[in-house]
């Protein structure tokens, strides 16, 4: 989905143009909700982070996982809904968070290769700094702000019809 597409729905959300019928809402409080189940997932072997915000590779993998529970629920609600912004822009978060797969395969196959057992704290450190350079935690960054932003269009639907995501 287009970056278009998503500013079609925030203008038309702003305008009024679009009021989400409660099915859109259903959907969209649903996305949350499991969203917010989405457990952080730390590869076989790596220590629990000692920083709150958790390892980069911990954030890949919820990505990934985010993007599998959106495409589920796209899968039940498209065909319902069609052409509804709600859909669309929760497509837009799907195709935007399923870029890091790749990502999170690689770094999976990595780890299972080079630390086949648990190790440090300090290792774990090293090991993202060799496998997730400068350039990649900044494109890692624009992408999750683009998470950020579709998402945010999404909760000012929902809150503009009373629901709390």
């Amino acid at each position: 989905m287009t970056t278009h597409a998503v500013e079609a729905a925030a203008v038309a959300l702003h305008q009024r143009t679009w009021t989400p019928i409660p099915e859109e809402l259903a959907l969209a409080s649903e996305f949350f909700a499991r969203r917010e189940q989405l457990e952080q997932r730390l590869l076989p072997g790596m220590p629990a982070c000692r920083n709150s915000q958790g390892w980069v590779t911990q954030h890949v993998l919820w990505l990934e996982d985010a993007a599998r529970v959106a495409d589920e629920l796209l899968a039940l609600w498209r065909d319902y809904l069609p052409g509804s912004h709600m859909t669309v822009l929760l497509q837009a978060y799907a195709d935007h968070a399923r870029r890091v797969v790749p990502l999170a395969q690689q770094l999976s196959q990595a780890w299972a290769t080079e630390r086949p057992g648990a190790c440090s704290h300090q290792e774990t450190v090293w090991w993202e700094d060799w496998h997730l350079p400068a350039e990649q935690r900044r494109q890692l960054d624009e992408l999750t702000h683009s998470t950020i932003v579709i998402g945010s269009v999404m909760v000012s639907a929902l809150s503009q019809a009373g629901y709390a995501p």
